[in-house]
């Protein structure tokens, strides 16, 4: 299996969330492969100081998590990177449906992806916490899961 997960979704796989427990089960998939977008790393840098902010984990949680996730990052996800055709997606996508920007990055990012992938390839799951965000991913012919939601 192929898994692209926003940052909603991948962030469970590090905080404790309705969700975490389908999350991290799916990395103990053998053979399964993880992406992720550019942005993750902004995104989820950014989540876990909203948190350390906002009282939720101390200042040595969100050292280890920067750091877990930093080693995830290297090891455990490919990377999809940024580009000019991903933009131009991006565009398309908000200009078709009420997306934020950066949700618009994400679910281009997984559309680039898989229309690049050939034909015998794995089956291919987009994974978000987003329920708006999961629904225009099937309008857009995504198989979509909801971690939240997911058995």
């Amino acid at each position: 299996m192929i898994f692209f997960l926003d940052t909603s979704a991948l962030i469970k796989r590090y905080l404790h969330e309705k969700g975490s427990a389908y999350i991290r089960r799916l990395f103990q998939t053998n053979g399964a492969i993880f992406y992720q977008t550019f942005l993750a790393l902004l995104e989820m840098t950014s989540a876990f100081y909203r948190r350390h902010r906002g009282g939720q984990i101390s200042i040595e949680e969100l050292s280890f998590l920067l750091g877990s996730y930093a080693a995830h990052s290297h090891r455990d996800y490919l990377l999809i990177p940024h580009s000019e055709s991903l933009m131009d997606m991006a565009e398309v996508l908000i200009s078709r449906h009420p997306l934020r920007a950066l949700d618009a990055i994400q679910l281009a990012s997984a559309l680039g992806l898989r229309n690049a992938l050939p034909a015998e390839a794995p089956p291919f799951i987009f994974l978000s916490a987003d329920d708006r965000l999961v629904t225009v991913a099937r309008q857009e012919h995504l198989q979509a899961v909801n971690p939240e939601k997911a058995s």
